[in-house]
């Protein structure tokens, strides 16, 4: 009971968070309004303990890998494949720079041991993908340094994990094993790679046989290989982890074959594949939501732990002098590299260091080391560290890229010209249907249906609608089919304004295309019901 409680009451704290950020606070990322309840949340003693303790391999496995999974399959494979020098740079090189640069900073400036040196620095190097998009929100990330981030947040995650595995080994058995290390990251990046690229196979292939059976129209023969989509990347990822191969890499390479068959069987079953990708959407918001709301918490619990005093500082200096490392070596790395596929400009490099923006990952592998043998002081250190070091990492880019980042259309601003381009499209559409016979009943269902399109229907309006709809019986096979007739008149209507005004107005299309999936979408419901 206990369970059901601590997930209904996330679920409904970040659903708070998206009508927060949609009534109030347009102009700020979700994830920072996630973020912030969160703390709240663990500030309030009741609130507080309705969540459970923090476990960092279900964060990884439930939150994390779905995350990572839908990122992959958003991702084209021959990109990857063509970059593939690049990105083994930013997720090899650059990383295992960062990881002793950080580490001798730390060392040299405060006198920790090299071993929790080497963990401090391990646990900073990965990034997060969602925590780059709220620090970008309402602006324009240069398209090559947005598919560097992209690829490098995907695949970083491994080397960093295997970092942190040689210098754990180091600090509980006081020796440096770097041949075993190596041997560890092939095995683990090249064996999460073969057992995703099998998964995904067979689990398409799965998909692909009944769609294209006798069969495939009829949704209970189609709902399993749907939920077994969906449970993918959960399956994948912990059987990786069963097998010692890198779980998040298996994920990735899943998502990144589930791309290729995305691409050439989205009209094989439409209904299908639409479903697919709309759930998805939804599971990617809420996940989303999820991390920033835990990340509020975590930050707040572990802070109310921590006694302020030298090791605090200490711990407070370090997180900066991870912060700052981390940055450097991303910028010369950008600039000066012979791998990537472009020059980079020193501008764009220095975009590319502070996108490197960390989160999830970061605090789930700082709390791994709670299950290790790592003493409860070092332990405090580190968390202290990491909290600092992924703060500095959100708050910096924050400020700087507003001077440095060209504005984009904001949401609010979009969906202002967008509401307005509703109303005047469902005024055209009545205009029209003024100019045919219809019966008064079918005139009127469609009068208040066109205008619930542009929310220009009340509470009070609706619940009479209610009162008139239960009273009234229903209408004969002919009056339905030619009330259909009607309806999709009125939607061609709609798309005919939508697609002359989108012609003039390049500067709101992604704005105009979501208006016209919502037509489509209205004309599929529409047609749905009209079949049952």
């Amino acid at each position: 009971m206990n369970v059901i409680v601590f997930i209904g009451f996330i679920m409904f704290a970040v659903a708070v968070a998206n009508m927060i950020q949609q009534r109030l606070f347009r102009k700020i990322s979700v994830n920072y309004i996630a973020m912030l309840i969160g703390m709240a949340i663990a500030l309030i003693p009741q609130t507080n303990q309705i969540i459970e303790g923090f476990s960092s391999e279900i964060f990884m496995g439930v939150i994390v890998a779905p995350l990572l999974f839908f990122e992959g399959q958003r991702t084209r494979l021959y990109n990857v494949l063509r970059s593939w020098r690049a990105i083994l740079g930013l997720t090899v090189v650059m990383i295992i720079l960062a990881t002793i640069t950080a580490a001798f900073g730390i060392y040299l400036s405060i006198g920790v041991s090299l071993p929790l040196s080497f963990i401090l620095a391990a646990i900073s190097t990965p990034t997060d993908a969602t925590a780059t998009e709220s620090v970008v929100h309402g602006l324009k990330l240069p398209k090559k340094i947005e598919f560097y981030l992209k690829d490098e947040s995907l695949f970083n995650d491994a080397s960093g994990i295997i970092l942190l595995n040689m210098a754990v080994d180091w600090y509980i058995h006081k020796q440096l094993r770097i041949g075993e290390a190596i041997g560890n990251f092939i095995y683990s990046a090249g064996g999460g790679i073969v057992l995703g690229v099998l998964i995904a196979v067979f689990v398409i292939f799965l998909r692909q046989s009944s769609l294209r059976s006798k069969h495939h129209l009829a949704s209970s023969a189609v709902m399993p290989i749907e939920v077994l989509y969906f449970l993918t990347p959960l399956v994948i990822y912990f059987l990786a982890e069963k097998i010692d191969v890198s779980g998040i890499i298996a994920v990735v390479a899943a998502g990144l074959v589930h791309n290729v068959e995305s691409e050439r069987s989205r009209l094989t079953n439409a209904v299908v594949f639409y479903d697919s990708y709309a759930f998805s959407e939804v599971i990617i918001n809420i996940l989303n939501g999820i991390v920033f709301l835990l990340l509020g918490i975590i930050i707040i619990r572990s802070m109310r732990e921590d006694v302020f005093n030298q090791q605090t500082i200490d711990a407070i200096i370090i997180g900066v002098i991870l912060y700052f490392a981390n940055l450097a070596i991303r910028f010369l790395y950008c600039r000066f590299s012979l791998t990537l596929r472009e020059k980079i400009s020193s501008k764009d490099a220095w975009i590319f260091s502070l996108g490197g923006i960390h989160g999830a990952v970061t605090f789930a592998l700082a709390y791994t080391l709670s299950e290790l043998n790592v003493n409860l002081t070092d332990f405090h250190l580190i968390l202290v560290s990491e909290i600092t070091l992924i703060l500095l990492s959100m708050i910096v880019p924050t400020i700087a890229f507003r001077f440095m980042l060209e504005k984009d259309k904001p949401d609010y601003s979009q969906r202002a010209e967008v509401d307005r381009v509703r109303v005047e499209m469902v005024q055209y559409a009545l205009k029209q249907i003024d100019k045919i016979y219809l019966p008064v009943k079918i005139r009127k269902q469609l009068e208040f249906d066109l205008r619930a399109q542009m929310n220009q229907t009340s509470v009070e309006d609706f619940i009479k609608e209610i009162r008139h709809t239960a009273s009234q019986k229903e209408l004969p096979d002919d009056q339905k089919e030619f009330r259909a007739v009607v309806y999709r008149y009125a939607f061609r209507q709609e798309r005919n304004y939508l697609g002359r005004i989108a012609q003039r107005e390049q500067e709101y299309r992604h704005g105009f295309l979501t208006l016209y999936r919502e037509i489509l979408m209205a004309e599929i419901v529409f047609l749905t019901d009209e079949e049952n």
